[in-house]
């Protein structure tokens, strides 16, 4: 049996077409949700009054999503940009939301800096677009939090 070595949560990179070098402070929300069909009711009443039921995978309830927290950084608008080109043209956007899907990974590394876990996903696009508060006693640094809607994901090592 090959020897179980636990993956550290802080040693990660999320690559996303043309955003690159990225302080990413946090990534959640990889969820898969299955739905079921089938099981609401019974099928039938058979021979002895056995009553039937049957449970059917039925797909997933919605595409997964990704929640990314970043540091905001004098300068750099690139989350900000992807976000506003998705958005509508009557919302202030720029309409292009079909052209503006990316496709990227989220990547794991052990503790020796050798990637152990990627998952590859395709045609991400940004659901919503969150600053941190400002506020005068505060010590933190400020972020931008995103939500990614991604068709499709798959882990991949």
């Amino acid at each position: 049996m090959p020897e179980l070595r636990p993956i550290p949560t802080s040693r990660f990179y999320l690559e996303v077409d043309g955003l690159t070098d990225k302080m990413v402070k946090k990534v959640d929300g990889i969820k898969f949700e299955g739905q079921t069909a089938g099981h609401e009711k019974p099928l039938a009443s058979t021979k002895d009054g056995k009553t039937l039921w049957q449970t059917t995978s039925a797909g997933f309830e919605q595409n997964p999503n990704l929640t990314i927290e970043t540091y905001l950084c004098e300068g750099d608008t690139d989350w900000y940009n992807w976000m506003k080109q998705t958005m509508p043209k009557s919302e202030g956007g720029d309409g292009a939301w079909s052209s503006a899907r990316k496709n990227g990974s989220l990547v794991a590394y052990d503790s020796e800096d050798n990637e152990v876990m990627r998952w590859d996903f395709t045609n991400a696009w940004l659901k919503s677009y969150k600053v941190s508060d400002f506020s005068a006693d505060s010590k933190d640094l400020a972020t931008e939090t995103l939500e990614m809607v991604l068709e499709q994901i798959n882990r991949v090592t």
